[in-house]
Parts: structure tokens; sequence; C-alpha cells
């Protein structure tokens, strides 16, 4: 399940949502529905076990945690 960053165009807060198949995102502040869909860092496992940030995760595929799972993070 796709984690996106978000900005609402119409009152500034930004977020970040989990985003399943055709459903549209509304900003958790004022409901609005215009959205800016920002950048993403997103951290992967290596063959050498670090992530993509190039810290350690305990082999994890999160940099900031020890679980195998990203979805348990967010």
């Amino acid at each position: 399940m796709p984690l996106y960053d978000y900005v609402c165009r119409a009152c500034g807060k930004e977020f970040e949502l989990l985003v399943l198949g055709g459903e549209t995102p509304a900003c958790p502040a004022c409901q609005s529905k215009d959205l800016a869909k920002q950048m993403s860092v997103c951290a992967h496992r290596s063959k050498g076990g670090s992530t993509a940030g190039g810290s350690s995760g305990a082999g994890s595929g999160c940099a900031g945690c020890s679980s195998s799972n990203c979805s348990s993070c967010h």
C-alpha cells in the first residue's frame, strides 16, 4: 500500500496518507481534495543490509525501525 506526502493547496497543511486503489484523498484539516503530491523519500534494503539512506536498520526495510514490514511502521 503506497504512502504519499501531500500539501493541501487550500489551507497549506502538509501530511502523509496511505492511499488505496482508486481513492481520492482529502486534507485531514479542511477536507479539501485540492492537493499537491510531494516527492517522498523511500528507503529500501540493499544486499549489504543497509538502507538507501546509508544507515543500518538492523536488517529492516525502514531506516528507523527493526520491523521487516514497512507498513507496520506507519
